[in-house]
């Protein structure tokens, strides 16, 4: 059953559902269970080694050296073919048509109880460490339970539950400590509570719904609730259940469960970091960082961690991020922007560094506005270095094509847009010890405009191509009387049409 399509129904059932979906893996014979794998290096190992794949098989890591039968962890849940099917424009039009979850958000339901409350440890019984947390680098600062978590907060002043993921790290039995960037939305809302000297409520969730996973880790609105989100995309309310000390909501069919609170950083932190980051570097050292005092661990029987920790963003596996095409997407169309066709991520940019966006012109500046606001959009606009505008006619998702337009549509010197103060982070490997010193975490980017200059685009040069229907025409007629033409390893022959 293998690749086989997935219907909507399944999709929805597996992304509302952790075990729901490690089940249909194994059904479809993408799943690999690995027992006896050592937390210490190993299961990172093997993790990196599953990126060399386009589409990785889902591990799931049980009876791991130092604990219990049943502590499991999962990794490449995001990257399944169950979610994302064929990596295409197709599929993130597709994406963008069933996730316009925010728009369409569906509140949380409050419910009594739920699988979270299986166990419920607080007071002396509290021990983080009884939980697998992979060393998953050699140069790693300790170990990591979270790398594709839920951080989940909430505004002081309104009714608004931020959930994001931020690496988090196992300080000792009864401390985490959570890496959150200046300007994040739970770095807002947690210097607010700093601010009036009082401790931020918080809850790590390490083993979710693939959807709250999916939200946490894509930009949102300032304000919009990822809980709500999830539910639109699914379809129905995120069954939630409050916790007992700092009555935040927590997914009631999630795993593992840390709550308690985060003091203002001046009155206690750890050493976090290093570790190893996305863009393939260790660009944040070990610094005293905030850390999160554990009142209260909920988890369900034979637990599972949700784990994707970062790796160089060149290998295979490490896709482009369906979520973060969409969202810059509709930012784009929400300022007002036509003319839309596409947008795109490369591989070697990571999940930030680098946006490929093709547009119909429609008018003279039609493809400078575009640029700007894609450079300083919410979605795109944290670290995000290099944006490239194309033509309508550019194959967004062919490197070679994109690399055909910079050569000959662009002019560096008339078509380019460098702009300083840009939105950057510790993770950025060009942020200078210098500007770290001095607390400067911005950077340049540019903006690159491939395009037919519209005052002269009806006189640009015409393409040199056949008409892509002729082609297929010919290509039918000629179609087993050729060899070239149905052989599986002609170049191009797997290139999304």
């Amino acid at each position: 059953m293998m690749n086989a399509a997935v219907d909507s129904d399944t999709r929805n059932a597996a992304l509302a559902d952790l075990r729901t979906f490690i089940k249909l893996a194994g059904e479809r014979g993408e799943l690999e269970i690995i027992r006896g794998a050592d937390p210490y290096l190993e299961i990172g190992a093997l993790y990196e080694l599953s990126l060399r794949d386009r589409y990785p098989r889902t591990l799931l890591f049980d009876e791991i050296l130092g604990y219990p039968a049943g502590y499991r962890v999962v990794v490449n849940v995001r990257f399944s073919r169950i979610f994302v099917g064929e990596l295409s424009l197709e599929a993130l039009k597709a994406y963008r048509k069933r996730g316009k979850w925010e728009g369409q958000p569906i509140a949380p339901a409050i419910v009594p109880s739920g699988p979270i409350c299986s166990n419920v440890v607080t007071g002396k019984g509290i021990n983080i460490r009884a939980f697998p947390a992979p060393h998953w680098h050699k140069e790693d600062g300790g170990n990591y339970i979270g790398t594709e978590c839920l951080v989940i907060t909430k505004d002081p002043d309104s009714d608004w539950v931020n959930v994001g993921t931020y690496r988090v790290q196992v300080q000792d039995e009864r401390t985490l400590s959570v890496f959150i960037e200046d300007g994040k939305h739970g770095d807002l809302i947690r210097k607010k509570f700093w601010s009036r000297g009082e401790a931020c409520p918080m809850v790590v969730v390490v083993g979710q719904a693939p959807v709250l996973g999916n939200v946490a880790g894509t930009a949102s609105k300032y304000g919009v609730s990822e809980l709500a989100s999830a539910g639109g995309l699914i379809g129905r309310p995120i069954d939630v259940v409050l916790g007992e000390i700092t009555k935040l909501p927590i997914p009631a069919a999630a795993e593992i469960a840390f709550e308690g609170f985060m003091p203002p950083l001046d009155e206690a932190s750890r050493i976090e970091g290093p570790f190893a980051e996305w863009p393939g570097y260790y660009a944040s050292t070990a610094h005293p960082d905030a850390v999160l005092d554990v009142r209260a661990i909920y988890h369900r029987n034979d637990p599972i961690i949700t784990g994707q920790p970062p790796a160089k963003p060149t290998f295979p596996g490490r896709q482009p991020s369906l979520g973060g095409m969409a969202a810059i997407w509709d930012a784009l169309e929400a300022a007002g922007l036509p003319g839309i066709t596409g947008v795109w991520k490369p591989d070697g940019g990571g999940v930030r560094f680098v946006n490929i966006i093709s547009v119909k012109q429609m008018y003279d500046g039609h493809a400078k506005s575009v640029g700007l606001v894609a450079a300083g959009a919410g979605p795109s606009a944290y670290l995000g270095r290099i944006t490239i505008i194309v033509d309508e006619d550019i194959d967004i998702t062919d490197q070679a094509e994109v690399m055909w337009a910079l050569a000959t549509r662009w002019d560096p010197k008339s078509q380019t847009d460098i702009i300083d103060g840009g939105w950057s982070g510790e993770i950025d490997p060009m942020i200078s010890p210098e500007k770290r010193a001095a607390g400067d975490i911005t950077s340049s980017r540019i903006i690159i405009y491939a395009v037919r200059p519209y005052r002269w685009k009806d006189e640009f040069p015409k393409v040199n191509a056949f008409d892509p229907d002729y082609l297929a025409e010919v290509e039918r007629k000629w179609q087993g009387r050729l060899p070239f033409l149905t052989d599986p390893r002609r170049n191009g022959a797997t290139r999304p049409s």
